[in-house]
């Protein structure tokens, strides 16, 4: 559905917002040809229900917020769940006396299928528009909770115990055979909800008595299930097989890889199994296909830290190291740089371990110790490949570093990932690896650091006032103060500053928690970053053999913004709070 481009940029005027960010997703949406409403929903300078509002006047049709409504389950099911998140459509109401059905769509324009659903139904349809998230909060209600799937599929002489836990009746004196456990329908029944609930990760793991099921959600762990011991074995041979591991071995980690498809969507899981004190824990990473997965300009990237990283990016050689710990994002960071430089005109070949996503046009190697096709072997391999760019998954040795370095500086523009702190850091972690200072001025461009904090929900967030002594016992290393005063100094004028007022009293947001949201007042993630660019004086610094606080200390004082302050200004801009930033950054 295409919006007016005028008449959404003469909405956000009249919302007030700031006319620089106006005109900054006007100039991202030309650069990157992606259209304006999809960079106004994603940098949230509208609540969901505003930017709804807002369309719904724009196309003329009237609006509806589905979290406010209550939808009958037989209403809601007369579109299959598959179809009302791929179409964009909800049933939510019948009118008995006019003898329509009221429908939610994100595509009012859709006439094809809302024919389909008056032929279905045999009524007329009284349209409404609806924005994605209220339809995917609304899918939610199609899901049974997984501890009643389990109560469905195990044997009856298994009960909820007081405290919730799936325990045997000891009153009947049986033991649970495998011919009795539907594994294929449980084991796919933990896919499918980790799927449908946007898990990144599934844990399942074995106590004393029980095998709990968690899963990873916007980077926090959930318990989802307990249940009892004697499900996990065959639990774990199902994951075995459909991995391509083998089942007779329990004594040595395993890593293998599972593709299937779940709501008809192709999906993939990253498996590893690991020996543990009471038996094999499995953890399986699922792979969002990257083509629905966030791109650079919309994961959190500030306009300048956007266009520093896509000026240092398409430089025809050099080295751009991105760091951080697990889980940070690094290479899906790296993958949406190579996409982007992703043309006919250039060769573009990676060496991962594993490769996560296949990206077409892309030449990408899997490490493999068995042939020995190691970092550094598979990257010496790719050079006589004539290669423009090379996409290093990480730098884990002395030898894949020294190739990489040598490649950035012999025609060749190099990506790789570090396990550092900050960008800073990353340069002390190189010299200890045994690369020359003067080798790491001469090939890296930039380093770029991130991590991943929650969003808040926009259904249920609120502001709160912080005083200075309040901010001042947060974090015992940063004046946060000092750091706010600057954001503020950076983006208002001193007239502005004036009319703000601010004394000892500053607004920062917290979300109290709602049913969009599973109460726990988050919902996504977005990146912090932290760039620094080598210019001279952090050259000299390195040759100087400076601290990383001294050679921070440089940046800083050559404009560089810290991460602490990226994420302060995302809180003050109510993108996430200040304690999931203090949470994050100090982890």
């Amino acid at each position: 559905m295409k919006i007016d481009q005028k008449k959404l940029i003469k909405g956000l005027t009249f919302h007030k917002v700031d006319p620089n960010d106006i005109k900054s997703m006007i100039e991202q949406s030309t650069t990157t040809k992606t259209p304006l409403y999809d960079i106004v929903a994603k940098k949230h300078v509208l609540s969901d229900e505003e930017l709804g509002r807002l369309v719904a006047e724009i196309i003329e049709y009237p609006f509806v917020n589905l979290t406010k409504v209550e939808i009958p389950n037989e209403i809601l099911e007369l579109i299959p769940e598959n179809i009302a998140l791929k179409q964009g459509f909800i049933t939510f109401g019948i009118d008995d006396e006019k003898n329509t059905i009221k429908v939610a769509t994100i595509d009012p324009f859709d006439i094809e299928m809302i024919n389909d659903i008056k032929n279905k139904t045999g009524r007329e349809a009284e349209v409404y528009y609806t924005t994605l998230n209220n339809i995917k909060n609304i899918i939610g209600k199609y899901h049974q909770e997984l501890k009643n799937i389990f109560l469905d599929m195990i044997p009856s002489h298994l009960r909820y115990g007081q405290k919730d836990k799936l325990i045997k009746d000891t009153t009947q004196n049986e033991e649970i055979t495998e011919e009795e456990i539907p594994i294929v329908k449980i084991f796919d029944a933990i896919l499918l909800h980790a799927y449908r609930h946007h898990a990144s990760d599934i844990h399942i793991e074995t106590t004393k008595n029980n095998t709990v099921i968690r899963y990873r959600m916007d980077g926090v762990l959930h318990k989802v299930v307990e249940y009892p011991k004697e499900i996990h074995d065959p639990l774990l041979t199902r994951c075995k097989i459909l991995a391509g591991l083998r089942i007779d071995e329990t004594r040595a980690a395993q890593d293998g890889r599972i593709s299937l498809k779940l709501d008809g969507d192709n999906v993939a899981f990253r498996v590893s199994i690991l020996p543990t004190h009471f038996g094999e824990k499995v953890v399986m990473r699922l792979l969002v296909d990257l083509e629905e997965s966030t791109s650079l300009s919309e994961c959190g990237l500030s306009d300048k830290s956007y266009k520093t990283i896509i000026t240092n990016s398409t430089k025809p050689y050099g080295m751009m190291i991105v760091v951080g710990p697990t889980g940070s994002g690094k290479t899906t960071t790296l993958y949406n740089i190579i996409k982007l430089l992703n043309s006919e005109e250039i060769n573009i070949a990676t060496i991962e371990d594993p490769i996560e996503y296949g990206i077409d046009g892309i030449n990408q190697v899997q490490v493999n110790h068995a042939t020995n096709l190691t970092f550094a072997n598979g990257l010496r391999a790719l050079l006589r490949q004539d290669p423009d760019s090379i996409l290093v998954g990480e730098i884990r040795d002395q030898d894949t570093a020294q190739i990489a370095i040598e490649s950035s500086m012999t025609g060749h523009m190099v990506f790789s990932t570090l396990h550092a702190n900050s960008t800073a850091v990353g340069i002390p972690r190189l010299i200890e690896m045994g690369i020359e200072p003067f080798l790491l001025t001469a090939a890296i461009n930039c380093l770029v650091a991130q991590r991943l904090v929650r969003r808040l929900c926009t259904n249920c967030i609120q502001s709160h006032v912080y005083t200075s002594e309040t901010l001042s016992l947060i974090h015992k290393e940063r004046n946060i103060v000092e750091l706010i005063n600057k954001i503020y100094a950076r983006n208002y004028s001193k007239e502005e500053l004036e009319e703000l007022d601010i004394k000892n009293e500053y607004i920062l947001y917290k979300s109290k928690g709602c049913k969009s949201c599973g109460f726990t007042g988050y919902k996504g993630r977005i990146g912090l970053y932290e760039i620094m660019e080598l210019d001279d004086q952090i050259k000299t610094a390195i040759l100087e053999g400076k601290s990383s606080d001294d050679i921070e200390d440089v940046a800083v004082n050559n404009g560089m913004t810290i991460m602490l302050e990226d994420g302060i200004e995302k809180a003050l801009s109510g993108i996430t709070s200040l304690e999931e930033i203090i949470r994050v950054i100090k982890a």
